[in-house]
């Protein structure tokens, strides 16, 4: 017996078939309703996906309800795995950044970061003697400065160290 789309439609939709009992057809048969081939019928029957009666043959409204579900279900499943495929691929990208660091550590192109504080302040400390070293080096090469002007220059230079380190 050929099944019309009005009869599959009216299964689908609860209604009753046009013809008498439940319609049973072939694997090649829902196949074609399903839009499937009749071995994947037959691979989702034997996996209890499908029901079956006689053997290999299958009720038509209650198998395509079944393969809608089943549909469904992997549709719902492919939502959860692209979440978990997101989760994947930050943790992907966070261990290539981890490695691609450690590369460049052993390449020498990263210096921790205390070592260049050290090496900073080697050369602020050597800027600071400097800059307190200006007023005695002034007294000496301009003899006519009295003691007052040195002071006077040694509290500018000191004032000035003193506001820079505070900014």
């Amino acid at each position: 017996m050929k099944y019309t789309p009005e009869m599959v439609d009216a299964m689908v939709w609860g209604e009753e078939p046009p013809v008498e009992g439940s319609p049973v057809v072939s694997a090649a048969e829902l196949g074609e309703w399903l839009g499937i081939a009749p071995n994947r019928i037959h691979a989702l029957g034997r996996d209890g996906i499908l029901p079956r009666v006689e053997g290999t043959r299958y009720p038509l409204r209650a198998a395509v309800l079944a393969y809608c579900d089943h549909a469904r279900a992997l549709a719902r499943g492919k939502q959860v795995d692209a979440e978990l495929a997101a989760e994947k691929l930050r943790l992907a990208k966070a261990n290539a950044e981890k490695v691609e660091t450690a590369n460049a550590k052993l390449r020498g192109e990263l210096i921790p970061a205390a070592e260049v504080e050290r090496e900073w302040a080697a050369v602020l400390r050597g800027v600071r003697a400097a800059m307190l070293a200006v007023p005695s080096r002034v007294a000496q090469t301009s003899g006519h400065l009295t003691p007052h002007d040195i002071a006077a220059i040694d509290r500018e230079v000191r004032d000035a160290l003193e506001e820079a380190a505070h900014d």
